[in-house]
């Protein structure tokens, strides 16, 4: 939403510990024409979804939520935060505020939501996604359809979407802003361009969705791309091939100091390999959610990880152990060896 983002922009600003303040127009002082428009925006996003009724929550998620209601003709139930005596029965769903920095429970009437509802959320911000999975919780409680979500503003650097996916992940989330870090700066877009443009380019080429770059004081050290299929390696993963080149063209094994720009959140083997390399921040475009809903699900191998050797799927028997520990006498022992 342009108007949006424009004012966003114009009257946003940034405080430390990642908060937008917007109250000049959305939070504390209202601008009616811009919440018109909001609401607008959202009804027109929705429209045939047969949105019975919208759920917010007080305070700041009402003014959007009242003005998509008006555009939709459906009834709004803004969420409380504290138990009135005028609500003898309720359903309920414990959060924690980022910004308050203290929980608090979500609070809705059972007057006013049942199994017979469709639910749109509307909510001015997401961030942690906190509020959000509490209104999944009071939905199922209630037995009513969530099934599509609208935020005011997204902050892209926070984990609020993909934290919601996982808790439902056929929910349809629209943003109508999407605002980034202060810390990033036009430099690293331009780089995370370069690692899309790596990736696009490569599916044409015969190669999988994914590319990666790696920076140094500004510079580019190397770049790489999914080649699994191509080269018939598994583990050759944009990030993990985009490591390789760069200790190629460092003539080292750590990269310390190197910052890398992928397409995709790394999966647990790139994410290992980074950390063994030594790179110093991760940028990343799609998310993990995002691979998933194209079958590249890696969730499987964090669930392996946690579980004892005897539980995963794949067997893995200790065998000679005593015999496999002169390796590692020889290599406590040898006085010239180069640690990693």
């Amino acid at each position: 939403m342009d108007i949006l983002q424009k004012r966003i922009a114009a009257d946003g600003k940034f405080l430390p510990g990642g908060v937008l303040k917007v109250d000049g127009f959305m939070n504390h002082q209202l601008d009616p024409k811009l919440m018109e428009q909001i609401g607008d925006e959202i009804a027109r996003l929705f429209a045939g979804k047969g949105i019975t009724k919208i759920l917010t929550i007080e305070a700041s998620g009402i003014a959007p939520a009242v003005m998509a209601g008006l555009k939709m003709g459906v009834p709004v139930v803004f969420a409380k935060k504290r138990l009135p005596r005028t609500i003898t029965e309720a359903y309920t769903s414990c959060v924690s505020s980022f910004t308050k920095g203290k929980e608090y429970q979500l609070i809705v009437s059972r007057e006013f939501l049942s199994k017979d509802d469709n639910v749109l959320f509307v909510d001015d911000f997401l961030a942690y996604g906190n509020a959000a999975i509490g209104i999944i919780d009071v939905c199922k409680q209630a037995g009513a359809r969530l099934e599509n979500m609208v935020f005011v503003i997204e902050k892209e650097f926070q984990d609020g979407r993909v934290r919601i996916l996982e808790k439902a992940p056929t929910v349809h989330i629209e943003s109508l802003a999407m605002v980034q870090s202060r810390e990033i700066t036009q430099r690293d877009c331009e780089f995370m361009q370069m690692a899309i443009d790596l990736s696009v380019e490569n599916v044409k080429n015969g190669g999988g969705p994914f590319g990666a770059v790696i920076v140094r004081d500004d510079k580019i050290v190397a770049t790489g791309v999914n080649r699994v299929t191509a080269n018939h390696d598994p583990t050759a993963h944009a990030e993990v091939s985009a490591i390789r080149n760069a200790c190629q063209a460092l003539g080292d094994f750590k990269l310390d100091g190197c910052v890398i720009y992928t397409s995709c959140e790394p999966c647990p083997m790139c994410l290992s390999a980074i950390y063994w390399a030594g790179i110093s921040k991760i940028y990343y475009g799609n998310t993990k959610q995002d691979a998933k809903m194209i079958d590249f699900d890696d969730s499987f191998i964090y669930d392996e990880i946690e579980k004892t050797t005897d539980h995963r799927s794949i067997p893995a028997i200790a065998l000679m152990r005593k015999a496999a520990q002169k390796a590692f006498t020889d290599w406590m022992e040898k006085a010239d060896k180069i640690e990693y």
